[in-house]
């Protein structure tokens, strides 16, 4: 089959749209880290050239532009499942930054689509050069199978491209493609500014501010069962570390963690030391700016559930471990303390232990073994 060279550009960036699916398969059947690495290359490789061949070929449409977009954005879906499926522990760890991204993203889609009837092709110099800095990121990831620093950088990037894109789209009457700075969009509205015009843009305002005011409002996702996190304590551990609960043993109920330079750690506590254990529930903060002024209307509240284990270590001294998980998982390890743990009593939130003189204090000072 004969290829017309007005048609390079879109077999191009049709191609990269198929190497994210290409790179899900890969990941999921176990390729090798270069492998996949070199997949990341060759699709940025892509997307800087259907570009450069467009304008010299002088087949740059409106069309060709709007299909290049839509091509980087199902690729880089894919990367992120591909990524959940070989680093689910770095997703997690990015959690809140990659659910602002997602939403600044379907933001800015949903403005332009509503406002124009076609999703947004800016090309601006902020997203070339995101897309550069998220290439660079995945690549570190595939090629070292670990966490890159350049991961939160890239999705702060992305944030940011995206709420440019949204004042670009409040900014400009009518659709245009390849702008490349607020400024260009800026004397863009100027010359193209009538009457039309600003029928046009008297909703985008309302429709943006509401889509800010959700995001602003979105919630903490708590975390899902088998997970747990470190909450607090008298151990050397980082606040919020993720990790493990093993209670396989039926001597010792053990956290395991991984330290920041990638070694692996834990926490021992024989059942035999813990003095008192307190379960507890605790609505989590919203994000944003407007945490109590109607956030149950737009999203229904998270809460956060702790297990608080007071026990002795080897040296008699009182230890204290703060230790979150999931809601399910709270309730069974409840059930396990009371059947391992035969010096220790269950306080109460905000309530005396039966065996402890002090009412709160009991998960910091806990009584003396019976």
């Amino acid at each position: 089959m004969q290829i017309k060279k007005e048609q390079v550009p879109w077999v191009m960036a049709a191609g990269r749209a198929l190497l994210g699916p290409v790179i899900i398969a890969g990941e999921g059947c176990g390729w090798s880290a270069m492998t996949l690495a070199w997949l990341v290359v060759t699709a940025l490789v892509s997307d800087i050239f259907d570009g450069v061949l467009a304008r010299r070929w002088k087949c740059d449409t409106p069309a060709v532009r709007l299909f290049d977009s839509m091509a980087d954005t199902v690729f880089y879906v894919c990367v992120a499942i591909a990524l959940w499926i070989g680093q689910p522990q770095m997703c997690k760890d990015n959690a809140v930054l990659l659910i602002t991204l997602l939403a600044a993203e379907a933001s800015n889609f949903g403005v332009a689509l509503a406002k124009f009837g076609k999703p947004p092709s800016y090309h601006s110099s902020l997203a070339k050069a995101w897309g550069v800095v998220m290439a660079a990121a995945v690549v570190a990831v595939f090629a070292s199978r670990r966490a890159s620093p350049l991961v939160p950088a890239a999705l702060a990037m992305g944030i940011a491209c995206n709420l440019q894109g949204l004042a670009m789209t409040w900014m400009l009457p009518v659709w245009r493609q390849d702008v490349k700075t607020l400024r260009a969009a800026w004397r863009l509205r100027k010359e193209l500014q009538g009457n039309e015009a600003r029928s046009a843009c008297a909703f985008t305002p309302a429709i943006t501010a509401a889509l800010m005011l959700c995001l602003l409002t979105a919630p903490l996702f708590a975390l899902e069962p088998g997970q747990a996190a470190y909450a607090g304590g008298t151990a050397k551990v980082a606040l919020d570390t993720p990790g493990t609960l093993d209670v396989t043993s039926p001597t010792e109920l053990t956290f395991q963690y991984k330290e920041p330079n990638g070694t692996s750690a834990e926490i021992l506590i024989p059942y035999a030391a813990i003095r008192s254990f307190e379960p507890r529930q605790d609505v989590v903060r919203h994000l944003g700016f407007l945490p109590a002024l109607g956030v149950g209307l737009v999203a229904a509240r998270q809460r956060r559930y702790t297990v608080t284990i007071s026990y002795a270590d080897s040296s008699n001294a009182m230890q204290v471990a703060i230790i979150e998980v999931a809601r399910r998982d709270q309730t069974a390890i409840q059930s396990i303390l009371r059947a391992r743990a035969p010096h220790s009593c269950m306080v109460m939130p905000y309530t005396p232990c039966a065996a402890t003189p002090a009412a709160r204090p009991a998960a910091i000072s806990p009584p003396a073994p019976k």
